[in-house]
């Protein structure tokens, strides 16, 4: 995000800059990270992660979805903002969590279970792990880097119906 002036929010996007406009309906979300061993069975998580070898996956990224997004986006398939990468997004309720040492890499094994299918993903004790909250405008900071879901109305203009604030690396 480069700036914030009023409802007209400009950011770096890779195609270049782009001017998204807010309204009262944009909903912020903020990621807060939270404790590896945070993550219990109920909770519904997306988890970036790579295949490996064996057919299990491993996360490089795990976020706890607010219980109002329950649901968003279930299932399983190559990570769209990484196109062509490898890397793969699922969102799914965590089954099971089971406490491992894989290859001397101390972890967690996550069942995942999604419409249509399930699973494991191995979630390495030093994976970024946050949690979504609602937030508002002023998480909203020059440099702060975000994903935005908007829609581009017959002008071309963007409003944003989600913003979320992704945490610090």
């Amino acid at each position: 995000m480069t700036s914030l002036k009023g409802q007209e929010l400009m950011a770096e996007t890779t195609s270049g800059p782009a001017a998204v406009k807010l309204n009262d309906k944009t909903v912020i979300r903020g990621e807060l990270p939270i404790k590896f061993s945070d993550i219990t069975p109920g909770m519904y998580v997306g988890a970036t992660a790579a295949k490996q070898p064996d057919g299990t996956f491993r996360a490089s990224r795990l976020h706890v979805f607010s219980e109002d997004q329950r649901g968003t986006g279930e299932g399983h398939g190559p990570l769209s903002s990484a196109p062509g990468s490898g890397l793969t997004m699922t969102n799914a309720n965590v089954e099971t969590v089971e406490d491992v040492a894989v290859q001397n890499v101390q972890g967690r094994v996550l069942l995942l279970r999604y419409k249509g299918g399930e699973i494991k993903v191995l979630v390495p004790a030093d994976t970024v792990v946050v949690k979504r909250v609602i937030g508002d405008s002023t998480w909203l900071k020059s440099g702060a880097e975000l994903s935005i879901t908007a829609n581009r109305a017959d002008d071309g203009a963007l409003t944003a119906t989600q913003i979320t604030v992704r945490a610090g690396k």
